[in-house]
C-alpha cells in the first residue's frame, strides 16, 4: 500500500514540476513580449546624431575613401621612402587636413558611432584586406591576396589604395526620423524601423539595431 501511495506522490509531485517549468516559460515569453523601455521620440535624437556620422564613415569604407593630398612635395616625399620604382607603387597619402592621420584616427571615429561587433568587419576589411589559404596542409599551402588593404600605415603616412573609387558603391540614403518605430527590445537593444530614400526612388522601410554601451548609443547595423 505504501509502495502505491509513494507512486502516486511521486506522480503528482512530477506533474507539479512539469506545470511550473511550463508556467515559467510562459512567464519568460511574456517578459520578451514586454513594451519596450524605449520610445520612438526618446531614440529619434539619438538617430539624429548618428545617422550623419554614419553616412561620413560609410564613405571611408564603402564609398571612394579618405582625399589624398595634393601637396607635389609630400607626395614625392612619401615616394622616395620606397626604394622602388614609382610606378609600382599603389597606395598614396591622405590628405591630413580630412582629420584623419593614422589608422587609429580611423578606428576612433568609426567605434564612436558603431558597436564594436560591427567595426571589427570594418576593420578587417579596411586594414588587412582579404586573403585565401590554398591547399592548407600541404607542402604547396599558399595564400593569395584577393582584396588588398584600404588603408596602411607607411613610413609615417597614412594612405590610401589608389584604386579605391573602384571598389565604390552608390551612397547617399537618407532616413525619415519621423516615421521612426520600435520593433522590439532585448538586452541586445533595441531595433527600430523607419522610412529611407535613395537616389529618387520610392522610400524603403530599413531594420537598425541601436545598442547602449557604456560610451552611449551606438549603431550595430549597417546605414549605406
Amino acid at each position: 500500500m505504501k509502495t502505491s501511495k509513494t507512486r502516486i506522490c511521486t506522480g503528482i509531485l512530477a506533474v507539479i514540476v512539469l506545470l511550473l517549468g511550463i508556467l515559467a516559460g510562459f512567464a519568460g515569453t511574456l517578459a520578451g513580449c514586454s513594451k519596450p523601455k524605449h520610445t520612438p521620440d526618446e531614440l529619434r535624437p539619438i538617430l539624429e546624431d548618428l545617422l550623419p556620422r554614419a553616412a561620413e564613415i560609410n564613405e571611408i569604407y564603402f564609398g571612394e575613401g579618405l582625399p589624398t593630398t595634393r601637396d607635389v612635395d609630400v607626395v614625392r616625399a612619401f615616394y622616395e621612402t620606397f626604394d622602388t620604382d614609382i610606378q609600382s607603387i599603389s597606395y598614396t597619402p591622405v590628405d591630413p587636413a580630412c582629420g584623419y592621420e593614422t589608422v587609429d584616427d580611423i578606428k576612433a571615429a568609426t567605434l564612436a558611432v558603431f558597436t564594436p561587433d560591427y567595426a571589427a568587419f570594418l576593420f578587417d576589411r579596411a586594414f588587412n584586406g582579404i586573403s585565401d589559404l590554398f591547399d592548407e596542409g600541404l607542402e604547396t599551402e599558399h595564400r593569395t591576396t584577393a582584396v588588398y588593404a584600404m588603408y596602411l600605415e607607411e613610413n609615417g603616412y597614412l594612405t590610401k589604395r589608389v584604386n579605391l573609387a573602384d571598389d565604390a558603391i552608390p551612397l547617399g540614403r537618407t532616413y525619415d526620423l519621423d516615421s521612426l518605430t520600435v520593433i522590439r527590445e532585448n538586452e541586445s537593444g533595441v531595433e527600430v524601423k523607419l522610412a529611407s530614400f535613395f537616389d529618387g526612388q520610392p522610400s524603403v522601410e530599413v531594420k537598425m539595431w541601436l545598442v547602449e554601451t557604456a560610451e552611449g548609443w551606438r549603431l550595430d547595423s549597417p546605414t549605406y
